[in-house]
């Protein structure tokens, strides 16, 4: 037998062999593990996205029903569980979709409002006054149109006749004396909106400088700006679940940058050149001025209480006017039963102005630029040449044509209500 003597290096270069494979094989195993268990982590979270997803769907189905939470239970085994709150964010509805399991939770929070088919949408609908609707100059109503028993005309105003082909281009149905109605439940909520009380934790508050930037999620509690006098938001920065309050007037300047808050003050003012994404809910008076951009889905309210023919000269001020070369995209609304202000418009489009989106006026209207979607009012008034014309249009466009299809924004009541935006 023959014996080879082996140098004393060999056993320990072995050794180092065994531990480098011993370790490879720990970190294989941890890997193994670790993708397991990361697999099974993604597999929860990718189902805890469509459970949210799916209580969202589940709270579209009937909007009309009471908004407080309902929790609903998914899976014992996993101990997974879902919630849903369905709530308002100013014009808009708002679901707030919340799934836990395993010590996990994820959120998902909608902005939601009607939807109609675009073959389903009305153009303009005109309450039934006793009055024909009289259209003059360059006037082009386009859609499905609900008017008085006594029709449409054309008109003349100081030489200008009507130029166009046909009268109305698309269906022409007889309206009836009253509007079709809004959810009472989001009536009372923009009534709320208005005379709710201050929030009593100072760490609900925003001490709002010029020229800072705030921001807060809609998965914490609403933060607030409030002043008893004139706020101006001169170069702030404001996004998300913020509401601004005033108990005399909000100015917005071109500088200032809005993102998805609310406004809410007696009297609000956009100043020229402003850009953003908001809502402006008033009692008197919204303003914005020219070259403006209201991006989708903005909305501007007004909820006003009855001038009767005693009350002072102040409520002939009562309106939403928009000035020349702006455009707004969303919702608009003008609330008010009753009004001494006969012969004053309360929505005041000026020439050049876009408005994509849905309209509605409990009183009476001065179209000079275009609507494209749907305008829902009690009647016209245009004032030119000195003169005030009663149910006319002047120069004024409405089409439902140019409104896409996808729009969700039409907070009528019965109607199927989709998501608007995915809030954050």
């Amino acid at each position: 037998m023959i014996f080879h003597k082996l140098k004393a290096g060999s056993l320990q270069f072995a050794i180092l062999i065994s531990a480098i494979i011993a370790v490879l094989l720990s970190i294989f195993v941890m890997l193994v593990h670790s993708h397991t268990l990361f697999a099974k982590k993604s597999d929860l979270l990718i189902e805890m996205i469509q459970q949210s997803e799916n209580t969202i769907l589940f709270g579209l189905q009937d909007f009309s029903v009471a908004t407080d939470t309902t929790f609903i239970a998914i899976d014992e085994t996993k101990n997974m569980t879902a919630s849903l709150h369905r709530s308002y964010w100013g014009m808009f509805g708002k679901i707030h979709a919340e799934t836990q399991a395993k010590f996990k939770t994820f959120e998902k929070i909608a902005l939601v409002s009607g939807w109609l088919d675009a073959k389903d949408r009305t153009a303009l609908y005109l309450k039934e006054t006793n009055r024909p609707l009289i259209i003059v100059g360059n006037t082009k109503i386009q859609g499905k149109t609900y008017l008085p028993k006594q029709g449409v005309r054309a008109g003349n105003i100081s030489g200008n006749s009507y130029y166009g082909n046909q009268l109305i281009y698309g269906n022409i149905l007889k309206s009836k004396e009253e509007l079709p109605k809004l959810p009472e439940k989001l009536t009372k909520q923009l009534a709320f909106l208005q005379k709710m009380p201050l929030p009593t934790n100072d760490d609900n508050y925003i001490d709002a400088q010029p020229n800072k930037t705030y921001t807060n999620s809609f998965t914490k509690p609403t933060k607030t700006i409030f002043s008893n006098n004139e706020l101006d938001l001169f170069g702030m920065k404001l996004t998300g679940n913020i509401i601004i309050r005033s108990n005399t007037k909000i100015k917005v300047a071109a500088s200032t940058m809005l993102k998805d808050v609310i406004l809410i003050a007696p009297e609000i003012e956009i100043e020229a050149n402003t850009k953003g994404v908001f809502q402006a809910i008033a009692s008197e008076n919204v303003s914005i001025g020219k070259n403006c951009e209201l991006k989708y889905p903005s909305s501007l309210v007004i909820l006003a209480e009855d001038a009767l023919e005693n009350d002072s000269p102040k409520n002939i001020k009562q309106h939403i006017f928009i000035d020349e070369n702006t455009s707004v995209k969303g919702i608009m609304c003008y609330f008010q039963d009753k009004t001494n202000n006969r012969f004053e418009p309360q929505i005041i489009l000026a020439k050049n102005t876009t408005i994509e989106g849905f309209v509605y006026c409990e009183q009476q209207l001065e179209l000079l630029g275009s609507i494209h979607g749907s305008l829902y009012t009690s009647g016209f008034i245009t004032k030119q040449f000195s003169s005030v014309y009663q149910n006319h249009i002047y120069n004024g466009t409405i089409s439902n044509t140019e409104l896409l299809n996808e729009y969700v924004g039409f907070p009528i009541e019965n109607l199927d209500y989709k998501v608007a935006k995915w809030l954050y």
